[in-house]
């Protein structure tokens, strides 16, 4: 008796095949009684290579007799421990760089699943050994320290859930900048411009530039070399162009602003007549005088207005406060020269306050009658006004007798 393996005979009895002979694989033994004969092919640890079509052939005098049917024995592997793994092609990209992202497994019987957990599904089989998911970026400032998660599943074992991590990628890209714009800029005022920048690897230096050139006088550049102070901006400096270069190991980026002077709407000089001011001012002539007070007295602003009402209402009330002040001075002073004082004798009033408790569940016709009343002392003796109260013994209300009395 032998045993077959798809088209190779891989024992003979309970002989194994000498390349095959492994006492933890699998083992052939032969059970025999007086009705029958039994023979066995026993694994003791499956490997996927015993994948495959067995049958039981019987010999007599090395001429096959009897065969038995085919039985099919699936292996169902499960990749080692340590798949997946996930790699990158390099360890630093510079910005337009191809990043590519591999994500590798064993390969295997069912096959494995492999999948980006941002990304599509993709598996493929190297050698027949290997199973391989890529992953193709552009490098770009935006993936700087990216990592990519890769999902290794089979259908046939529900359980087996594995991933990995790739190291976060690190990309060289040169400086981005941004100046926030101030706005409109008013005159007479510092203005400050920031050289806001991201860069891989850092900032070497920066350089600030100005269209048309502003004398060094104008300005200021902090020891960083990141601010620039315009230091008194005036009407000449509207549409002046500033610009910042920043240059790191890659290369060299800038931004530009264009300065805005915020004009109002009463000022009716330009900028390229600046020295008329000085010309008017010096100017004796009496006709350009008078037309410069009539600009100057030709409206009063509103809150002129309202300090001289405010004004006239505090005035009016000091005016009738005084008569009022000095009468009541005058009153106190004449009563305080008295020698005599007088004290008026209060009323004496008696008001009755009658009230009558509801008798008790437990007593008969019986209740109790109170009666209090007051007498009023002068206000300036600081005496509180004193109460009396008189209760009276047991009242007998009788609901049959026409007079009630109290005992």
């Amino acid at each position: 008796m032998k045993w077959k393996k798809d088209s190779e005979y891989i024992a003979t009895e309970k002989n194994i095949r000498d390349d095959l002979k492994n006492p933890s694989h699998f083992a052939v033994t032969i059970g025999r009684s007086s009705m029958s004969i039994t023979y066995n092919l026993m694994f003791n640890s499956v490997w996927n290579s015993d994948r495959g079509f067995y049958k039981c052939d019987v010999f007599n005098n090395s001429n096959l007799v009897l065969e038995s049917n085919k039985v099919f024995l699936d292996v169902i592997q499960v990749p080692d421990d340590r798949y997946p793994l996930c790699s990158v092609s390099k360890n630093v990209y510079t910005e337009g760089d191809d990043v590519m992202l591999n994500c590798v497994s064993e390969y295997t019987e069912p096959p494995v699943t492999l999948r980006w957990t941002d990304g599509d599904t993709h598996v493929v089989q190297i050698d027949g050994q290997t199973a391989r998911l890529q992953k193709r970026l552009i490098a770009n400032p935006d993936i700087n320290s990216y990592q990519a998660v890769c999902l290794l599943t089979n259908s046939q074992i529900p359980v087996l859930k594995r991933n990995c991590t790739t190291q976060p990628l690190t990309i060289y890209y040169k400086p981005r900048i941004n100046i926030p714009q101030p706005g409109l800029i008013p005159t007479g005022r510092q203005a400050i411009f920031i050289c806001k920048t991201t860069a891989n690897p850092a900032v070497t230096s920066y350089k600030w530039t100005t269209i048309p050139t502003l004398d060094n006088t104008q300005y200021n550049i902090d020891e960083t070399g990141q601010v620039f102070m315009l230091i008194n901006p005036t009407y000449n400096h509207d549409g002046v162009m500033i610009t910042c270069e920043a240059t790191n190991q890659i290369g060299t980026s800038s931004y530009n602003v264009t300065l805005t002077i915020e004009t109002f709407k009463h000022d009716n000089i330009k900028d390229t007549d600046s020295h008329i001011i000085e010309d008017r001012k010096n100017d004796k002539s009496s006709r350009d005088y008078d037309n410069f007070d009539v600009e100057a007295s030709s409206g009063l602003s509103t809150d002129v207005i309202v300090i001289i009402i405010v004004a006239s209402i505090v005035f009016s009330v000091i005016v009738v406060m005084i008569p009022v002040y000095y009468y009541c001075l005058c009153s106190r002073n004449s009563s305080s020269n008295q020698t005599t004082t007088i004290l008026h004798q209060p009323e004496v009033y008696f008001e009755p306050r009658d009230r009558m408790t509801l008798p008790l569940p437990h007593t008969r016709d019986v209740a109790i009658w109170r009666r209090s009343f007051g007498v009023q002392a002068p206000d300036d003796k600081e005496v509180d006004a004193m109460y009396l109260e008189i209760q009276s013994n047991h009242y007998i209300y009788a609901n049959n007798s026409r007079c009630n009395t109290i005992r």
